[in-house]
């Protein structure tokens, strides 16, 4: 016979604690989490993922904040100030986000050589009307020309 589990069922009515934790319990906890993480050798008992999981819910107040959420709060204060200042020097630097400049699309490429063709279009026109001109001009030179020797 399989063993029941005591999992626990999701429920929207207990989604959010109604009853939150007196002051004296979450500084409690709050300090028992900084002396953890002061002494820099606090190993949570959860897996990663279960970490962030229980993070993102204490963040958002749908789960009580435990000693280890504490414990870890300093490191993740950290880590997100860091990760900001980065993200902001991208900024000001002018980078896209990557180390490494993106070849240009498919897309794009098409369109740079529609470009690239106009342009050679116009000055192949440019040329052709110039010369078209030139010779227009020659041949009213001569008619006049002959014309005044006629005369």
């Amino acid at each position: 016979m399989a063993k029941k589990t005591t999992k626990k069922k999701f429920s929207f009515k207990n989604m959010f604690n109604p009853k939150p934790p007196s002051a004296v319990a979450g500084a409690s906890k709050l300090v028992q989490g900084t002396v953890l993480s002061i002494k820099g050798n606090y190993k949570s008992p959860k897996t990663g993922l279960n970490q962030a999981k229980d993070d993102v819910l204490m963040d958002l107040g749908m789960k009580d904040k435990d000693v280890d959420y504490y414990a870890r709060l300093d490191d993740r204060t950290k880590r997100s100030q860091q990760a900001m200042k980065e993200m902001q020097e991208r900024i000001i630097k002018g980078d896209g986000g990557s180390g490494k400049p993106r070849g240009e699309t498919a897309a794009e490429r098409a369109a740079r050589l529609k470009k690239e063709a106009l342009e050679k279009r116009k000055t192949e026109g440019k040329e052709r009307r110039k010369k078209f001109y030139k010779q227009k001009d020659e041949r009213l030179a001569k008619l006049k020309a002959k014309l005044l020797n006629l005369a």
